[in-house]
């Protein structure tokens, strides 16, 4: 399959993945009580979850950026820019930087969520190592995001905010999102690179 059919259909995906990790972040997030100071009632003490919101756009950013300016985007996109000449990441490299990204960020948030144990966004980082096959990445590769997701997956079972996510009215409901759209993803993915 072309580059660049491949890499606007992990762009596609990448959107896709953002969107259920901002709509479990949003329902998450709308849950959180603020907590108040016991000496100084009209103190708030900080939720580190209200730092999620700018760290998840800079994530996305980034990640989107990569595949935006890959060289197979650029590449198909140069008639645009006429004599102006562009060079991106390698497809390679812009593929391996996302999926890395993917990986310690969706990490990340599951580790201040509640942990492995906890957190709704456990199912993302196991959706990530299987987006990797459809998106026909070499075994070298979806093996060793298998084994980095796999191993950050034990070292996130911390209970770090455990207490603010169980005491968080919708960590039900943003389990319930994370999760089915980690499923739906992945059928819409699979179906899509279905062997003709």
């Amino acid at each position: 399959m072309p580059a660049i059919n491949l890499t606007l259909a992990f762009l596609i995906t990448q959107f896709i993945l953002l969107a259920i990790i901002f709509s479990g972040v949003y329902v998450l997030f709308s849950g959180v009580e603020t907590q108040r100071n016991t000496e100084n009632p009209t103190e708030v003490t900080h939720n580190p979850l209200f730092d999620l919101p700018p760290l998840f756009g800079l994530f996305a950013l980034a990640t989107l950026a990569c595949l935006v300016f890959s060289e197979a985007i650029l590449e198909n996109s140069q008639p645009a820019f006429g004599e102006l000449k562009l060079s991106g990441l390698s497809t390679w490299w812009a593929f391996t930087i996302v999926f890395i990204l993917d990986i310690i960020g969706v990490s990340f948030l599951i580790f201040v969520t509640g942990g492995s144990r906890n957190s709704p966004f456990s199912s993302v980082l196991f959706l990530i190592p299987t987006l990797a096959i459809f998106l026909r990445e070499p075994p070298s590769k979806f093996l060793t995001y298998a084994f980095l997701s796999a191993v950050l997956f034990l070292l996130t079972q911390g209970d770090y905010l455990e207490e603010r996510i169980r005491r968080n009215k919708n960590g039900r409901k943003a389990f319930l999102i994370a999760s089915l759209g980690s499923l739906v993803l992945s059928i819409i993915v699979g179906y899509a690179t279905r062997p003709q």
